[in-house]
């Protein structure tokens, strides 16, 4: 399973949190004043983060929904965290996908939800009849795959059917992820790809499984997929949930909340080991009416298509050691955006 720093030690990650961060301070305020959005509601978002978001590696993605190849503004590969993060905040305004390429980015993609759903159900198809080791049947008819066994996999269990299109997109998106090459074998056929087409899409899907690297070998972004939901989904968060996507293997991936410091949550922390999670001022994000917020990275293991297991491993963000951020700045700016009194 990826470690923390590999999912948070880029500015793509950074910058996410960092917005979290000041809508944080709104929905603080908002619960405090028992304003507090609900745990379904699409409203658990502040200015910056409006729309939500999803971070795509662009090389995924050979068209758009109208099957329009994708153009993309080039901005070369010397651009600066500064500047990169800037272009992060403005796709945050954007609906539907942000694609992010090796030197260069493009908001507001429509993608085709169908597509993804044949092509991932295909993958899994696929693979299990390269893996039956029976050449006969004897009558028993394999079973299907559909997009929800998919999503399920992708989803914590607090998310319950139905499943929204987001979710079942960004599920769907992680299996052509961690698939690639039979991901290629169903594009090649279904686009009718010509040789050098074949050639082209071959490049990007390469560049779309490393990091992207800017000025001084910077990591910018991951080659992960990263979705940023406007819904709580759960009590314990406070703004709307992080999910990273199409890591290593199907069925694994994260989920970044902002929490308040319970004791339960601080037991989750120490795990079964017993050791007390290490708690001080430099591992909270904010502090409100006497509540302490806590960063959780949950690490979710791979799985099998229509299956989730309950364990998952559960760590400590710390604000300014994991991500860099200057929480007093961030503070001072949210409780101005949002009228706070502190």
């Amino acid at each position: 399973m990826v470690s923390k720093k590999q999912l948070l030690n880029n500015e793509l990650m950074k910058e996410i949190i960092s917005i979290r961060t000041d809508t944080l301070w709104k929905m603080l305020h908002l619960k405090y004043n028992d304003r507090m959005p609900g745990v379904n509601e699409e409203d658990a978002t502040g200015e910056l983060d409006n729309k939500g978001a999803m971070f795509i590696p662009g090389g995924i993605v050979w068209a758009d929904s109208d099957e329009k190849p994708i153009k993309y503004s080039r901005y070369g590969r010397q651009i600066t965290p500064e500047q990169f993060r800037k272009k992060i905040r403005t796709a945050m305004h954007y609906d539907n996908a942000t694609l992010i390429y090796p030197d260069g980015i493009t908001f507001g993609i429509n993608l085709d939800n169908g597509f993804f759903s044949r092509a991932a159900r295909q993958i899994i198809a696929r693979k299990k009849a390269v893996m039956r080791r029976k050449k006969k049947y004897f009558g028993k008819v394999p079973p299907e795959i559909y997009s929800d066994d998919i999503t399920c996999s992708y989803s914590p269990k607090y998310v319950q059917q139905p499943y929204g299109a987001r979710t079942r997109l960004e599920a769907c998106i992680s299996t052509c992820l961690v698939e690639i090459p039979i991901y290629y074998d169903y594009c090649r056929t279904a686009y009718k790809l010509s040789e050098q087409d074949k050639k082209s899409f071959c490049n990007i899907l390469d560049a779309s499984q490393v990091m992207v690297k800017g000025k001084r070998d910077i990591a910018m972004a991951p080659p992960h997929l990263i979705v940023c939901h406007n819904t709580r989904y759960t009590e314990k968060s406070l703004t709307g949930i992080t999910k990273i996507l199409g890591l290593e293997k199907f069925g694994e991936f994260a989920v970044f909340t902002l929490e308040e410091a319970t004791k339960e949550l601080l037991g989750e922390i120490a795990g079964a080991k017993g050791n007390k999670a290490d708690l001080n001022s430099d591992a909270c994000f904010a502090e409100y009416e006497g509540v302490e917020i806590v960063g959780i990275l949950r690490l979710y293991p791979k799985t099998t298509p229509g299956k989730r297991s309950r364990p998952y491993h559960t760590l400590l963000v710390h604000p300014v050691e994991d991500v860099g951020l200057d929480l007093e700045k961030i503070k001072r700016s949210a409780v101005k955006r949002y009228g706070i009194n502190v």
